[in-house]
């Protein structure tokens, strides 16, 4: 290799490492075929190789223990709790699904490519479609805000609002503190 002009020899090296880069993309693409890719969570739940079915399958399971399950906030001196079932809450397990699946698996080859990388070194993070009913929401902050102005504090609803979405897809549970001034 010593003989060989130096244009040559760079270019063997490029084709070495696009032959096997392109060697890995196919064994990436064969591997994961079918499945959802390495990294991919729900709301931090990790759905990793499933099948599309068995994604549906426990998505639906998790779905129903979160709805069911109270969520609960805590703050000056008061703990309160509310079912994400009686906010109107109901899981999308079949949309939540397909979000999680279509991770790299969109915009072929480039933006699939840069989705499957990301998946793999840092982890995606796919949210819970469905959110609770707006009306059932304003209903509690509403009670919430006469029991805390009775106590002369003032609830941030648009802060409480956004730690009930958060709390409801959060598992295990945990308590929230209730954003008051």
């Amino acid at each position: 290799m010593s003989g060989m002009p130096r244009s040559t020899r760079l270019l063997l090296v490029v084709v070495a490492l696009l032959g096997s880069l392109a060697f890995l993309l196919v064994v990436e693409f064969g591997v994961s075929a079918g499945q959802v890719h390495r990294g991919v969570t729900v709301a931090g739940y990790d759905v990793s190789g499933l099948s599309f079915t068995e994604l549906q399958d426990t998505l639906e399971v998790r779905g129903a223990m979160l709805r069911e399950e109270p969520v609960c906030f805590f703050g000056e001196g008061v703990s309160l709790c509310a079912s994400p079932a009686d906010l109107g809450w109901r899981p999308e397990p079949g949309a939540t699904a397909e979000r999680a699946y279509e991770v790299g698996r969109t915009d072929f080859p480039f933006g699939a490519l840069a989705e499957r990388t990301t998946a793999w070194v840092e982890g995606v993070n796919v949210k819970w479609e469905g959110a609770p009913k707006p009306r059932r929401v304003d209903r509690l902050l509403s009670d919430w805000e006469d029991l805390f102005s009775a106590r002369g504090l003032e609830l941030e609803r648009g802060l409480m609002r956004y730690k009930i979405r958060r709390a409801i897809i959060t598992y295990p549970r945990e308590e929230f503190r209730i954003p008051l001034h």
